[in-house]
């Protein structure tokens, strides 16, 4: 392919950056959920009467919107960390396979320059085309 030239040192590079970056994005999605958690259980709760039965409340409208707010959006995030494992992975894949296929180029070059320098075969008696 004309016009490629991939650097493997620097996609190295990158990709360690990105799975650096990617893993901090993990380390904050557990930590999301446990303040979401933790402002749910200190909201409070709207009680008519003022007393709770002798117990601390948890819970009340605002717990009620935290957790079904975490509810939709924990699957996001579960997904933004899946995509970009994917990515890291797929990027890391095709790399590799460039590699191997401008290897296996080369190795095939390298058979055709070593068929081209050997000695012609003109045999006449020989059927079918004549090499030379």
């Amino acid at each position: 392919m004309t016009g490629w030239d991939l650097q493997p040192q620097g996609i190295s590079s990158v990709l360690k950056t990105t799975g650096e970056f990617a893993a901090k994005i993990e380390k904050h999605a557990t930590s999301y959920g446990k303040h979401l958690q933790s402002a749910a259980e200190h909201a409070g709760t709207i009680s008519a009467d003022g007393d709770s039965g002798g117990k601390e409340a948890k819970g009340g409208l605002v717990a009620l919107a935290l957790s079904q707010f975490a509810e939709h959006t924990t699957p996001d995030l579960k997904f933004i960390a899946a995509r970009a494992g994917k990515s890291l992975n797929g990027a890391m894949d095709a790399t590799t396979e460039y590699l191997k296929g401008g290897q296996h180029m080369a190795e095939r070059a390298q058979q055709a320059q070593t068929k081209a320098l050997g000695a012609p075969d003109l045999d006449p008696k020989k059927p079918g085309k004549q090499t030379g």
